[in-house]
C-alpha cells in the first residue's frame, strides 16, 4: 500500500517542524526518515532556500 499525497504531506510537515511521527507504520517511518535525511543533506550542502541571481 502506498501513502496518499495527504498523508505524505502530513509526514513532511511533521519532519520539517521536527515533530515526532507518532506512528509505527513501516511505510510512514521510512518516508519520515527519507525526508529527514534529505533535509540533513541540504543543510550540509548549504542548499537552504532559493539562491539569488542578481
Amino acid at each position: 500500500m502506498t501513502l496518499s499525497p495527504h498523508r505524505q504531506h502530513k509526514i513532511y510537515i511533521a519532519a520539517t517542524m521536527e515533530y515526532g511521527l507518532g506512528s509505527n507504520d513501516p511505510e510512514e517511518v521510512s518516508y519520515y526518515k527519507q525526508v529527514k535525511k534529505e533535509m540533513k543533506a541540504d543543510r550540509e550542502k548549504r542548499n537552504l532556500g532559493i539562491s539569488r541571481k542578481d
